[in-house]
């Protein structure tokens, strides 16, 4: 008899096993494949949400800015209507049309704006307008809160548009949130100077003890879009000490501003 390793059967299991093995082998490959491409898009379609999260947010809130102004207008125009037979004809003619043209623009943006802040956002109206009030309220409370918070603002945040202000305001905001999740106990540095020629933010912490708290990791994704919406940049990452930093750089148009002055 031969020797039964080299038996037609020992050589049949032989070629089984081995197509059983890359067969498996074929299927694991594609399986991690396909995962690998559902992670990218998983995490393309989350980067996209946060864009469109932080879209919407900024329409709710330049419509809770824009409104108010847009309401001022048309209230001292009509009060200067109710004096028109006392001015010169061109001049109340020009205060009718300033008074049309507040009241029309303001229906046009609430209609345009308004859907997006009662259903594009979750959040609470006075969650959305805390960029109106003073950056300082900010800190402060974060202080109340526990937080160690070295700040050193500077320039006219008044001279400068509201946009600015909120977007200011979300990066400080959001910064600081970070740091309490991921660096809690650190003393944190905020640096702030309202333009011209440009609004500038720039919030480091070093390493701290991590809190229980997980984040999405999509908060600043969001504000990039807020902050490449008005021509600025960010940048944000580790430094070579361990911690992180936040830095952003939004320009103002002098020439807009001195137009509108």
């Amino acid at each position: 008899m031969g020797d039964p390793l080299y038996s037609p059967l020992a050589v049949l299991l032989v070629a089984l096993a081995f197509g059983l093995w890359a067969d498996s082998r074929r299927k694991l490959v594609t399986s991690l494949a396909d995962q690998v491409d559902h992670l990218q898009v998983e995490h393309e379609l989350r980067a996209e949400a946060a864009r469109l999260e932080e879209r919407t947010r900024i329409a709710a809130e330049m419509h809770d800015v824009l409104a108010h102004r847009l309401t001022v207008i048309a209230l001292h125009t009509g009060a200067l209507q109710q004096r028109g037979a006392t001015l010169p004809g061109p001049v109340a003619d020009r205060i009718g049309l300033l008074r049309t043209a507040s009241t029309d623009a303001l229906d046009d943006l609430r209609d345009v704006l308004g859907a997006l802040r009662r259903h594009g956002s979750a959040e609470p109206a006075d969650a959305r307008e805390p960029g109106l009030r003073a950056l300082s309220t900010l800190l402060d409370e974060a202080r109340a809160a526990g937080q160690e918070i070295d700040a050193a603002v500077g320039g006219d945040a008044g001279a400068v548009p509201a946009s600015h202000r909120l977007a200011v305001h979300r990066l400080v905001q959001k910064a600081l949130t970070n740091a309490r999740k991921h660096a809690a106990g650190a003393r944190v540095r905020v640096e702030v100077r309202y333009g011209p020629p440009e609004s500038t933010v720039v919030v480091r912490n070093p390493d701290g003890r991590r809190s229980g708290a997980a984040g999405s990791g999509y908060g600043l994704i969001g504000l990039a879009e807020r902050v490449d919406a008005l021509g600025g940049r960010l940048a944000y990452g580790p430094t070579g000490a361990g911690g992180w930093e936040v830095t952003a750089g939004i320009p103002q148009d002098c020439r807009r501003n001195e137009g509108a002055a």
